[in-house]
Order: C-alpha cells, then structure tokens, then sequence
C-alpha cells in the first residue's frame, strides 16, 4: 500500500491575525457587557419604585394605628420599632423587619411632618438630582 502524503500548512496564524481575532472578541464582549450592564440599572431603578411603594403602604397603615406618620426625627425606624411614646396603638407586630433600603442598597431619605411625608433615593450614584440611571426617586412623583 501506498502512504498518501497530506500537504499541511505549518504555518499557523502570525501575530496579527491573532491580535484582530482578539480585538473583535473584545468588542463583542464590551458589547454585551455594556448592555447587560444597563438592563441591571434599569431593574435596580424598577425594584427601588416597588420597595418605595411598600414603604408608603406601611406608613399608610402606621398612620391609620397612630394618626400621624412618623416624623423626620422619628424616621424609618419608626416601622421597626415603637417610637416611645409617640403612638400607643403601634404594633402588635413591626410594620417593616428592618429599616428599607433601596436596590443599591443605600438607606431611604425621609422627610416628614406628622401630616405628610416624602420618601427618596438618589439613585445608583448616591448624590442628590442626577440624569437617568442617577436620577433621584421621589415617592411624591409615584403618588
């Protein structure tokens, strides 16, 4: 029997070639980073709208308990665990397991005067005001 001879190329890929196949990969994977990346600002936004309308509702049963929300001295904590004396009918239960934070994990702003309040996060980039993603998130504007 005959060999058969394979005429194969040793030459592999030069430097180059391997330095463009890099840089593409790279760029489609910049790519999709950069667009997951924003998808998860954009669920963080929508879950510190929904923890912020779970904050109202137990401040909304809290007046209803106390007639008042608790004030800015008072704060958040004031769902966690009875303030003093301030509301004698509070309870029996907490109205929250601990003080609420937003989806980055920071604290919620209070601001209250027994009669109203206002609820805040500054979003993704913890300063107040902000464009977008970093744009403030006010419970006076989801009312």
């Amino acid at each position: 029997m005959k060999k058969r001879s394979f005429a194969f190329n040793n030459r592999g890929f030069s430097l180059i070639e391997i330095l463009i196949v890099l840089a593409l990969v790279g760029g489609i994977v910049a790519l999709i980073a950069s667009r997951v990346g924003g998808a998860q600002q954009n669920a963080n936004r929508k879950q510190t709208i929904i923890i912020i309308r779970q904050v109202m509702d137990q401040l909304e049963l809290y007046n209803n308990d106390c007639g008042s929300y608790p004030t800015s001295e008072q704060g958040l904590t004031a769902l966690v665990k009875k303030p003093g004396d301030a509301c004698e009918s509070w309870g029996p239960v907490a109205y929250a397991n601990e003080e609420p934070k937003d989806a980055w994990q920071n604290k919620l702003g209070y601001e209250s005067d027994g009669t109203d309040f206002e609820i805040t996060s500054f979003g993704k980039n913890k300063r107040p005001g902000g464009d977008g993603i970093d744009a403030d998130i006010s419970s006076k504007k989801l009312k």
